[in-house]
């Protein structure tokens, strides 16, 4: 009967809306919960920052990096640490791409004395030294007639170890001085952060700046002025930036694993030509970070005599990342101190 009819889709209904009423509820509850579990365990936030557990891409063997299409790059190791060691790729100009063919690995160090200036890359979170945007970048910088050596920090790829940012830094000052031991004197060697690796590279300048043996130049492409801002301004912070105790909950999280990357106090420390790259509609490190950077740093480092020199052995690299990145990005913002 109709009665009947109406009673079961009345039935129905109830059924379904109690059904999103517990749904709703469970979600209430994760949401609830998830600051106070990252609360008690604040060593999720350091694995939210360095996402070292995420290899993209998947299933690729990093001491093959012929298999990502380098087919002039030496992958070999090395042990900032004693029974510590971590992977390292070097690629050399793609000039020297026939000369490298079954060569070893005495072969591609000699090659560090060639005229050839040097790239030391430093990575972002997530995935490894074989990342596809990454090798992409390989590519180009080697086309233009550079060493691009990359690594991955402990804890990374199949590099051995946990990761924190005071090992990331001392992994790449070892293979910063491990490189200039075996470079000519006379030539350029450039550190370049990408991302994460933006916070590695200003620490890592800001130690050699302090020292007095500071690089020839730093690039940082996609910057950011410190982790708290970067992680209140990420877009998973999304959902939980306007919580009541944000910063208590998450940003205080993340300094309890001495997690700072305070790029923008290290810039007033760097006595070496900086330039900043970054993307106006970048969706992760947002535009602004990078600009605050710019004006952290511009009152000292303009005062540095030597950006000229490194303008003038640098002009292929940024016509062909204009070029390069253009085609993927909107708008991109050049910035020498």
């Amino acid at each position: 009967s109709v009665k009947t009819a109406k009673i079961a889709a009345l039935t129905v209904m109830l059924g379904v809306m109690g059904r999103m009423k517990r749904i709703m509820m469970v979600l209430l509850l994760v949401y609830i919960s998830i600051p106070f579990i990252i609360k008690l365990f604040p060593s999720i936030q350091a694995k939210l920052v360095f996402l070292n557990f995420v290899r993209r891409p998947y299933f690729i063997d990093l001491k093959r990096p012929l298999d990502q299409g380098l087919n002039h790059t030496h992958n070999f190791y090395m042990e900032p640490v004693m029974g510590q060691k971590i992977g390292v790729w070097h690629t050399v100009p793609a000039h020297m791409w026939r000369d490298s063919q079954g060569k070893d690995g005495d072969w591609f160090k000699s090659m560090f004395s060639s005229t050839h200036p040097v790239i030391l890359y430093l990575h972002g979170n997530s995935g490894t030294r074989g990342g596809d945007h990454r090798v992409q970048l390989y590519k180009v910088l080697s086309s233009l007639g550079y060493h691009v050596v990359a690594f991955d920090y402990r804890g990374w790829g199949d590099s051995d170890g946990y990761p924190s940012e005071g090992a990331m830094t001392d992994d790449a000052l070892f293979i910063y001085d491990w490189l200039k031991q075996q470079m000519g004197k006379s030539l350029p060697l450039y550190i370049w952060g990408h991302s994460l690796g933006t916070g590695v590279g200003t620490n890592l300048v800001k130690r050699l700046c302090d020292r007095g043996s500071p690089p020839d130049a730093l690039v940082l492409e996609s910057p950011f002025t410190n982790i708290r801002e970067e992680a209140k301004s990420h877009p998973f912070s999304m959902v939980y930036r306007f919580l009541p105790g944000f910063d208590w909950f998450f940003l205080d999280s993340i300094s309890a694993n001495n997690i700072c990357f305070t790029s923008d106090e290290n810039v007033n420390h760097i006595s070496c030509p900086v330039l900043i790259l970054h993307a106006e509609d970048d969706p992760v490190v947002p535009f602004h970070l990078g600009k605050k950077v710019q004006v952290f740093g511009v009152e000292y480092v303009k005062t540095c005599q030597s950006v000229l020199n490194v303008i003038s052995q640098l002009p292929p690299l940024f016509v062909c990342w204009e070029t390069w990145t253009m085609s993927q990005l909107k708008h991109l913002w050049f910035a020498w101190f």
